[in-house]
């Protein structure tokens, strides 16, 4: 019997070859792996700007918390530091986080509503921080002043109510630009003779630090913050008991440089007073110095919470004009301390430190109840 032969064009049709196939799927392929390197350069970028979102966000709450401690820095109540009376002390002494250290609140060595200490290998006051839960050549700034939170004392009450005012170990009491006294909450409410009317605020002292780690449990190691330490702001304050308890502020500042403005010696006019000539060192500044200090310059490095092992940020971070530090792309780390004045700082825990990004910041806060007069 004879076939009958098809005369559709589907009879024609035949299937792809195996060639064709791999062809195919090659070109698929490529396609893809052009799309996956396209994802992995913008999840890259992302994280990139999101490392430095996280390194300005802490950088500007660093810099408003410090901020605000330096301007309130000397605020007695419309008093000078050297007028209050009662128990608030000369500033002679020289040790750290006691009780007469505590009340050092006049103009004086080692004391006074403003003072600093360069960074060292150990921790610059004795009795306060131990040498592991700091981080070495980095300063440290002590801040002393009335609160401006007033509490809400009767004229004819004697003593401070816990009620109506904000928990401290001291208080202030003052008839402002007449008198003005320091006083423990467990005592009586000290009498003015000034005719204004009295007010009286919380006492607070404040000390600004970097911590190696942000989670330091019973002290900081190379196991803090689940392996990965984190260098932290910390804040010491004084607690209402009248202890100096600490607080982390910031995760992530590396490092941080203090250097203060004081006017030219003896001025020869109340104008020049007011007006910074030259920024110094802590080591720098002179016993007398410290109560003329108009302004503080700070400079700060905020570093990222994880790698980046895409690409090296090596490059130079010059904290002040005699202390900076500089990353090559291995990894070598370089620090130049003039004057000793980060003397002891190193990154030697950290493995290929160029593989975090970095941000400076630098600012100039006054320290304006020096610069209004009180």
């Amino acid at each position: 019997m004879k076939q009958r032969r098809c005369r559709s064009r589907r009879c024609h049709q035949a299937g792809v070859s195996l060639i064709e196939l791999m062809v195919s799927v090659l070109l698929g392929l490529m396609v893809v792996a052009g799309l996956i390197q396209v994802l992995i350069s913008h999840r890259n970028a992302y994280q990139i700007q999101q490392g430095n979102n996280f390194l300005q966000q802490n950088l500007r709450f660093a810099s408003d918390r410090l901020g605000w401690s330096i301007r309130m820095a000397d605020f007695w109540g419309g008093a000078r530091a050297q007028d209050v009376q009662g128990v608030l002390g000369s500033g002679g002494g020289a040790s750290g986080c006691d009780a007469a250290w505590v009340l050092a609140g006049k103009p004086g060595a080692a004391g006074g509503g403003l003072f600093g200490y360069d960074g060292k290998a150990t921790f610059p006051l004795s009795g306060c921080i131990t040498d592991t839960d700091y981080v070495a050549g980095s300063d440290v700034l002590v801040l002393r002043y009335a609160d401006t939170d007033a509490c809400d004392v009767a004229d004819g009450a004697t003593a401070v109510s816990t009620n109506t005012c904000q928990p401290s170990s001291h208080y202030l009491v003052t008839n402002v630009g007449q008198q003005a006294a320091l006083f423990a909450a467990s005592s009586s409410i000290p009498a003015l003779t000034g005719s204004t009317r009295r007010y009286v605020y919380p006492y607070r002292v404040e000390m600004y630090y970097l911590q190696p780690c942000s989670n330091r449990g019973a002290g900081c190691t190379a196991g803090s913050d689940d392996g990965n330490p984190q260098p932290t702001l910390m804040r010491m304050r004084l607690s209402e008991d009248g202890t100096m308890v600490r607080e982390p502020l910031v995760d992530g500042i590396e490092q941080l440089q203090f250097e203060y403005g004081v006017p030219n010696v003896n001025p020869g006019d109340s104008a020049s007073a007011k007006q910074v000539a030259q920024y110094k060192s802590a080591a720098a500044m002179s016993a007398t110095d410290w109560q003329q200090v108009l302004a503080v310059r700070i400079s700060m490095i905020a570093r990222s919470r994880e790698r980046d092992v895409a690409l090296s940020h090596a490059d130079t971070f010059a904290l002040t004009g005699s202390c900076s530090y500089q990353l090559g792309d291995d990894g070598q780390f370089t620090l130049t301390s003039t004057g000793h004045d980060c003397d002891g700082f190193a990154l030697s825990g950290v493995n290929r430190p160029d593989q975090y990004i970095r941000s400076l910041q630098q600012q100039v806060v006054q320290v304006r109840n020096r610069i209004r007069g009180g």
